[in-house]
């Protein structure tokens, strides 16, 4: 516990690249800075699991126009219109449940928690279900970061 005090700037920092910036830099962040495993794991799958429910309300409310739900949905048009010019995007929806996890789970711009929520929109997924999909996807992408992150640091240790 004594970590945590110490090392409060540390978690909100995370907490903030986390929200602006995205799972993939705050869990690359966190293991730059040393924080442990089962400080940053956790936290990210919270962070994402808070994210779903409040994606899927604005959503769900999109005829309303306030603020947040114009914000999504100018990044859901955003997202429909691109779909074209993205064909692995393409490719990755149609794969039906296994495509919203792997949406969720690779670290490439453009896929991600609100990029899956947007699509377990469209496709009618109920909220368990696309709850849980996502959540399977962030796990995931969380050890895909964790991965990459790692075999990076091993090649450039043999420099």
């Amino acid at each position: 516990m004594e970590w945590l005090a110490g090392q409060w700037k540390l978690i909100l920092l995370f907490t903030v690249i986390h929200f602006t910036l995205g799972r993939s830099l705050s869990v690359l962040f966190a293991i730059i800075n040393h924080m442990p495993v089962l400080l940053y794991f956790p936290l990210a799958l919270a962070y994402d699991y808070v994210q779903i429910p409040v994606y899927g309300v604005i959503l769900e409310h999109s005829s309303r126009n306030f603020f947040p739900v114009r914000w999504v949905k100018n990044k859901t048009d955003h997202f429909l219109t691109h779909l074209d010019e993205r064909p692995i995007l393409r490719k990755v929806m149609s794969l039906g449940n296994v495509g919203l996890i792997l949406l969720s789970a690779l670290p490439i711009r453009g896929f991600g928690i609100l990029s899956g929520s947007i699509v377990s929109f469209f496709l009618k997924k109920g909220k368990v279900e696309g709850t849980i999909l996502l959540m399977i996807g962030s796990f995931i992408g969380i050890f895909i970061i964790m991965g990459i992150a790692n075999g990076v640091f091993k090649v450039l240790s043999f420099f």
